[in-house]
């Protein structure tokens, strides 16, 4: 004998396959969490640095010396 489907079956399948779906699609971390292909996250302060945050780096890092960090800092806080 084969099984009559009731009216209904369908959809009720489609929400499971769904409701699946979403929680797969939070549970590797969505769209609002700025990751890469790679499943890296990123922090919002990452995306959007300022200019002095930029420049503290580079001093931090050792790229400029003092004088010309406090000159550029300078600059910066008079805009």
């Amino acid at each position: 004998m084969t099984k009559h489907y009731q009216r209904g079956d369908a959809g009720v399948a489609m929400v499971v396959v769904m409701v699946v779906m979403m929680i797969g699609f939070l549970w590797h971390g969505g769209m609002g969490h700025g990751g890469d292909r790679a499943g890296h996250l990123s922090t919002a302060s990452e995306t959007a640095k300022s200019p002095l945050d930029t420049l503290d780096e580079a001093y931090a890092r050792g790229e400029i010396g003092r004088e010309e960090y406090l000159r550029k800092r300078e600059d910066l806080m008079r805009r």
